[in-house]
């Protein structure tokens, strides 16, 4: 059984568990496991990660229509501050109908070793990726009905060239400890489906090893 303490530090409380999946970023990961786990705490210190922050714009959809298409990349070639976007009203058919008189663009900020852009206040933010969504549309955007930035410091690992044999090696010290198990966005890929997986894949492992089928 696994001991673990949990809380706030002026009111920690330990609870016992028969198995424990650690779904925490590499960072976190890290210093969870480097008194037991000397290999993998090493390995995990080295997976980068970059900070990033999502600006979701609210337009009137009778000055901004759905844009085409469910988004785009931005390459870092095209200087930019923002990096990729999102026209949630045409990609997922259920906003466009709720709010149909309102259009939901995305917009994501922050590439790995460029956490200066990040730096600045919500509003700043803001206008910077309404800008750059205009240039890139060919437009220039209204004044939105509303907006909100989500910041995430240290969200998003980044996989070097040997990441596929460094997670093997975590996994293999981890699997060590039974009842153990590792999930997340620094493992097998940083998108939600992949992300999905990772948990799964944890949970099936934990339940094999007790003798459980799915």
């Amino acid at each position: 059984a696994w001991e673990l303490t949990i809380g706030a530090t002026t009111a920690p409380r330990v609870i016992r568990a028969d198995a424990v999946v650690l779904a925490t970023p590499a960072a976190a990961t890290r210093k969870l496991v480097q008194a037991f786990a000397p290999a993998a705490a090493t390995t995990l210190a080295a997976v980068e990660s970059a900070s990033v922050a999502v600006v979701t714009f609210a337009f009137a959809a009778s000055e901004l229509p759905p844009p085409t298409g469910s988004g785009f990349l931005v390459p870092p070639i095209e200087g930019r501050s923002i990096k990729a976007s999102t026209n949630s009203s045409s990609k997922w058919g259920w906003l466009a109908r709720q709010a149909p008189e309102v259009t939901y663009v995305r917009a994501s900020l922050g590439r790995h070793l460029e956490e200066a852009t990040l730096q600045r206040p919500d509003a700043a933010l803001a206008e910077i990726a309404r800008r750059d969504l205009g240039d890139i549309l060919g437009r220039r955007l209204p004044v939105p009905v509303d907006w909100h930035v989500q910041r995430w410091g240290g969200g998003l690992p980044q996989y070097a060239v040997g990441h596929v044999e460094r997670i093997e090696l975590v996994r293999n010290e981890i699997a060590t400890f039974h009842g153990l198990e590792v999930a997340g966005a620094a493992y097998d890929g940083v998108g939600i489906p992949a992300v999905i997986g990772s948990g799964r894949r944890a949970a099936r492992a934990l339940a094999e090893a007790a003798g459980l089928r799915d």
